[in-house]
């Protein structure tokens, strides 16, 4: 099939025959042969049979990948598999997920189509809109069940089973998916879809496929419901740290009450950068939105199908697993939990994060999510424990000599609606006037972010020459993104930041803070503008009865702000760790702090510490004291 280019069009070959050679190619080109045995093994040992049919029922693509089941997503993934199983030919959907249509669903979903399409990539985005998407114009709200757990093989499935293209129903309904209507004959032409020409060019057969289109719907027509595609951006945020060798049960188990609502609401939150109308989205908000805020949403998908490539079968000492399950177990925290009822960072918040960029390990040139590029988040300074001093930041802040993770937790005092914003900052934060705020390289790379009500990224200006990223000072506050007055530019220190386009500037008492997400107040600023906000807030605030709309500066109450040091485990590595030298740095500040006091504590040294600890020059080891003014 290597040769294809010599070949003549191959118009009268069935579109099943050519479904089943892509499926041949995939099999011999993606995989090696202990894979595709390990695969074989697992349909073959869950597989329900049918005369002649070995075929999965959504229960079991469920419990196989161990989807949780207070998340309710189990119906939305196997509609994406019955539609996937088809490809490339739209007209052949949904499908009974046989062995062969489950190889190719691996093989989308894991990205192994590489190797035998070399220009898919851009079009992936497109293939999972027509996987999630409902073509009845008439009515595009459909919602998947949230009960539905799988049935067995009924009279429906039958005759899906037998492939009958006038039955699109089938097995894809009685699983409790959502049901895809019958093609609409419309006059319009469809797009180009480059992943399954790709994939019929391998087949010598692009024609074959362009007829098959004809008869297919078109994509412009096509929503997505907003239920389904919540259940599964709830289910990427649970699986978000998951890896090819971990076990999804002990990554992702039973949920608790108060997770699921944080997932819910993260959930949310990415749903309303789609612009939802009547409770769907269009593929032009769905392709704009997963293009530029979310790129890497449907990330975890990759690692999740994974598991289809290793079975516990096929290793009889079972060394392989046993391995998996204690890297698991004993996987290096991500970060410490301070205080449970005062945090703000979570799990489900860095998930947020790690679907919109990722951040590049200092001795590695690839870039990744803080769950996959060995970071750890330390934390460094927290208003609940450390009290709202500028000092009490300066000190703990001022002292990391690595990039840093801020997040703010405030209350919008109009709408009384709670707001998540921070920043990601590759370097570390610098005293006002100390030296120049925009001169660093990696600034770049600096994203700032807010994560409620709204998902939305603001990333670094590269254009920016003089406004600073961060910005702090002992005297007058700290901000992020905030311009320094032309007045105050010989002594920086003196006068607080104005805010600028985008931009997060908080008072010297940590009470209030001020955000500000302005595309008309020009484009000099650090951070840019996120696209899609911006739009919706010039169209919406033309409407005088729009009220979901946000404003493009919120005065906030600052409930909590938190900031982490961000290090790298580097196996191997020599010399200090950030965390170690910062202990170092603050211990021989605290000495120093006592030595300029010239306090003479004679032999009493546990007297000395105590009354340094109440003075909050030396930490009790847990908190670290921090003036409350």
């Amino acid at each position: 099939m290597g040769q294809h280019e010599s070949k003549p069009e191959r118009r009268d070959v069935p579109i099943e025959t050519l479904s089943h050679e892509l499926a041949l190619q995939f099999a011999s080109k993606c995989y090696t042969h202990l894979e595709i045995a390990h695969f074989k093994d697992n349909f073959k040992t869950l597989a329900d049979h049918q005369d002649d049919v070995e075929y999965w029922k959504e229960e079991t693509l469920c419990r196989f990948l161990a989807l949780p089941d207070s998340i309710r997503a189990g119906s939305v993934v196997y509609a994406m598999t019955n539609y996937l199983g088809a490809f490339p030919f739209p007209s052949l959907a949904p499908c009974i997920v046989t062995r062969e249509a489950m190889l190719k669903v691996v093989t989308l979903l894991t990205g192994r189509y590489n190797k035998v399409l070399k220009r898919g990539d851009q079009d992936k985005n497109k293939l999972l809109f027509r996987s999630l998407a409902v073509f009845d114009r008439r009515n595009s709200v459909v919602v998947a069940s949230s009960s539905t757990k799988g049935t067995s093989a009924t009279s429906e499935e039958k005759g899906g089973i037998e492939r009958s293209n006038s039955n699109h129903e089938g097995v894809h309904t009685a699983g409790g998916g959502f049901p895809i209507d019958q093609p609409v004959n419309d006059e319009e032409e469809e797009d180009d879809d480059d992943l399954a020409l790709a994939a019929l060019d391998a087949l010598d057969a692009i024609e074959v496929f362009k007829e098959d289109q004809k008869k297919e719907r078109k994509i412009h027509s096509a929503h997505v419901p907003v239920y389904n595609l919540e259940r599964l951006i709830m289910l990427m945020l649970a699986f978000a740290s998951l890896t090819p060798q971990d076990n999804t049960t002990q990554v992702c188990g039973a949920l608790l009450e108060h997770q699921l609502a944080a997932l819910e609401r993260a959930a949310r939150s990415i749903i309303v950068a789609f612009e939802p109308e009547h409770e769907s989205i269009s593929y032009t908000n769905f392709i704009r939105t997963i293009t530029t805020v979310t790129p890497q949403l449907f990330r975890p998908l990759n690692p999740l199908f994974e598991h289809f490539l290793f079975s516990k079968h096929l290793n009889p000492g079972k060394h392989q697993d046993e391995g998996s399950e204690q890297k698991a177990s004993i996987r290096t925290p991500l970060y410490e939990v301070q205080d449970q009822s005062t945090n703000i960072l979570n799990d489900v918040l860095l998930a947020q994060l790690s679907f919109s960029f990722e951040i590049t390990n200092t001795s590695s040139p690839a870039s990744s999510s803080f769950f996959h590029c060995g970071a750890r988040l330390n934390q460094l300074y927290s208003t609940a424990s450390h009290g709202t001093s500028l000092s009490s930041f300066g000190r703990q802040v001022l002292s990391w000599r690595a990039g840093t993770l801020l997040v703010l937790r405030g209350t919008d005092v109009k709408s009384r609606q709670t707001h998540i914003i921070g920043a990601y900052l590759p370097d570390h934060w610098k005293e006002a006037g100390s030296t120049s705020q925009a001169e660093s390289p990696s600034e770049i790379k600096a994203t700032m972010f807010q994560l409620q009500p709204r998902h939305a990224v603001f990333r670094a200006n590269k254009y920016n020459k003089s406004t600073p990223i961060s910005y702090f000072s002992s005297k007058t506050g700290m901000a992020l993104g905030g311009i320094i007055p032309a007045s105050s530019r010989i002594n920086a220190s003196a006068q607080r930041p104005a805010l600028g386009p985008v931009s997060l500037v908080i008072d010297e008492d940590f009470a209030t803070a001020t955000f500000q997400h302005d595309g008309d107040a020009g484009s000099a600023g650090a951070f840019m503008t996120d696209p899609l906000l911006e739009e919706t807030q010039r169209t919406k605030s033309r409407m005088s009865t729009s009220t979901d709309v946000q404003p493009t500066k919120v005065t906030l109450d600052i409930d909590d702000l938190e900031v982490w040091g961000v290090s790298f485990v580097n196996d191997g590595a020599a010399g200090e760790d950030e965390i170690t030298k910062q202990k170092k740095r603050l211990a021989w500040e605290e000495a120093e702090a006592a030595r300029r006091r010239g306090v003479n504590f004679g032999g009493d040294k546990d007297g000395a510490r105590h009354l340094l600890e109440m003075a909050g020059v030396v930490g009790d080891g847990n908190r670290s004291g921090g003036s409350m003014g």
